[in-house]
């Protein structure tokens, strides 16, 4: 039996790299507004197709498709792809609105919690640590200008 879940991240990560494409994505030297959110969208497009082949592949040549099938399906994570889809939406829709820089602290935080991070503190340091890095390469260092949202 077919898993949705692995086609529904890769129609979400198309949607989200057409999204983000609006913004202008500069080049590798300078990257402009729109490279990282493209470049995420593209590794989720990725995962998501290497994991549709993997259960294509896994399902066809398994005989008993549906212990094969019940196995994929909970080393997949179903909530957990559900809640990394509803994080990065989120961030595409709010990042104009709320700030870029909040938005990413936002959904890093979600991000670590749901890749497992057992504590709030651990992952609010490392939501805290990843803007502030990110701020230092893209805007101090590179130059790069991203939406102030309402702090401006």
């Amino acid at each position: 039996m077919f898993c949705p879940i692995p086609l529904i991240l890769l129609v979400g990560g198309l949607g989200y790299v057409a999204y983000a494409t609006r913004y202008n994505l500069g080049s590798l030297r300078s990257p402009g507004i729109g490279f990282f959110p493209v470049l995420m969208g593209v590794g989720l497009v990725l995962v998501a197709g290497a994991i549709l082949f993997r259960q294509w592949r896994w399902v066809s040549t398994e005989k008993d498709s549906e212990a094969r099938e019940a196995a994929f399906h909970d080393s997949l994570g179903v909530n957990k792809a559900y809640a990394v889809m509803s994080t990065l939406v989120a961030f595409a829709v709010l990042h104009s609105i709320l700030g870029f820089w909040i938005s990413v602290f936002g959904a890093m935080l979600a991000l670590l919690r749901i890749a497992g991070v057992p504590n709030w503190r651990g992952a609010l340091f490392g939501a805290g640590i990843t803007a502030v890095i990110s701020y230092l390469v893209f805007e101090f260092w590179l130059g790069v200008l991203f939406p102030a949202g309402f702090l401006r």
